[in-house]
C-alpha cells in the first residue's frame, strides 16, 4: 500500500513540532501555552492534528491535562520528539543564518567566532585571507567563554576558535582543525613575590591561593595537583577573563590560564609567569560538521 494514501490529510508543520517540545518540556498543557504564548485550546488542537498524522497519541494524559510523574510522551510522542529537537534546531539556525547573509548583499559573509583567549594572529590570519577574495567577508564576533558549539549551533556564527584541554576531544557536532598548541602561564599581582621568576612548576604553586574557575575546574586549578596537594581554592568563580584578573591584581589569589590571555592581556599591575611539565591546550577551528559549504571548508583548510 502507499503510504501516503493511508495517511490521514495535512502535513507536519515546524509549529506543531515548537508545541510538542514545549508539552514535553513543561509537562502541562497550561505551563507549554503560556510560555509559547498560544491559547491552550490552540495548542491543543496542534497536538491533536499531529496525532491523527501519526496515528496514535503522543501526549499521557490524565485530569490535569497532561501526566507530571515521568515522561508526559508516550513512546510514539519520543520518537517525535527526539527528531523534533533537532529539526526545529535546524530550522532556527537556517533563519539566523539566512537574515545574517542576506545583510552581506551579494558577497558570500562568514562570522568567525572569538574569544578572550583567541590568540590576535589567527583572527588577522582569516581576515586576511579573505581580502584576497572577491566574493568572500570575514567578520568577527566576540563569543562568551564555553558557548563556541552552542553559537555555532542556533547559527550565530559560521566557524570558531575553540580551546581544548588536554586530553579532551571536540564536540562530536562539529568538526575541526587543529591551529596552535598553546601553553598555561600563571599569573599574580605585580607585587607577588613569584611574579619576577622566569618559570615556575605547578609544585612551586601548591601553598598559593588560586582564582575559583567557571568551568574547566581541573585544568585551570592542575586539580588534582602532581603532589596531591589540594589547590588552596578562592571564589567566587570568574566566569569571565576580566573577573579572574581583577581578582588576581588586587592580590588575593593568583590564577592559572593560557599565554594567548597573557600576550592580549599585559599591564602594569599583574605579571604572567611560564609554567613548567603542563601538557598545552590546543587551540582548533570548527565548524559544525553538517555544514557542507564551500567556503566554511576553504576557511578550515587555511590551517
Amino acid at each position: 500500500m502507499d503510504e501516503r494514501a493511508a495517511r490521514p490529510g495535512g502535513e507536519l508543520d515546524a509549529r506543531s513540532l515548537r508545541y510538542l517540545v514545549a508539552v514535553a518540556r513543561e509537562r502541562s498543557f497550561t505551563a507549554a501555552a503560556a510560555s509559547l504564548q498560544v491559547s491552550q485550546p490552540a495548542l491543543s488542537q496542534a497536538i491533536a492534528r499531529v496525532e491523527a498524522l501519526v496515528g496514535g497519541r503522543l501526549v499521557v494524559r490524565d485530569a490535569r491535562g497532561v501526566a507530571r510523574e515521568g515522561s508526559p510522551l508516550t513512546p510514539a510522542g519520543q520518537a517525535l520528539l527526539a527528531d523534533a529537537h533537532r529539526i526545529t534546531e535546524l530550522l532556527d539556525r537556517a533563519l539566523v543564518r539566512a537574515r545574517r547573509l542576506a545583510e552581506a548583499g551579494e558577497r558570500e559573509r562568514l562570522t568567525v567566532g572569538i574569544g578572550t583567549s583567541t590568540p590576535r594572529w589567527v583572527s588577522t590570519r582569516l581576515v586576511e585571507a579573505a581580502q584576497e577574495s572577491p566574493e568572500l567577508d570575514v567578520v568577527l564576533r566576540h563569543v562568551p567563554w564555553g558557548r563556541e558549539v552552542t553559537d555555532l549551533a542556533a547559527g550565530l556564527v559560521d566557524v570558531a576558535f575553540v580551546q581544548l584541554p588536554p586530553g579532551r576531544d571536540p564536540d562530536p557536532r562539529v568538526r575541526a582543525v587543529t591551529v596552535a598548541e598553546v601553553e598555561r602561564v600563571a599569573v599574580f599581582a605585580r607585587a607577588h613575590p613569584l611574579a619576577a621568576e622566569p618559570s615556575l612548576s605547578i609544585a612551586d604553586l601548591d601553598d598559593e591561593p588560586i582564582v575559583d574557575a567557571g568551568s574547566d575546574r581541573d585544568v585551570w586549578l592542575v586539580d588534582p595537583r602532581p603532589s596531591g596537594a589540594a589547590p588552596v581554592v578562592v571564589g567566587p568563580p570568574a566566569t569571565t577573563v576580566e573577573e579572574m584578573l581583577a581578582v588576581v591584581a588586587t592580590g588575593r589569589a593568583m590564577a592559572i590560564t593560557s599565554a594567548a590571555v597573557a600576550s592580549a592581556h599585559r599591564s602594569d599591575d599583574i605579571a604572567f609567569v611560564r609554567l613548567r611539565g603542563l601538557e598545552p591546550l590546543r587551540l582548533l577551528l570548527v565548524a559544525l560538521a553538517d555544514d557542507a559549504r564551500p567556503a566554511v571548508a576553504d576557511l578550515l583548510a587555511s590551517f
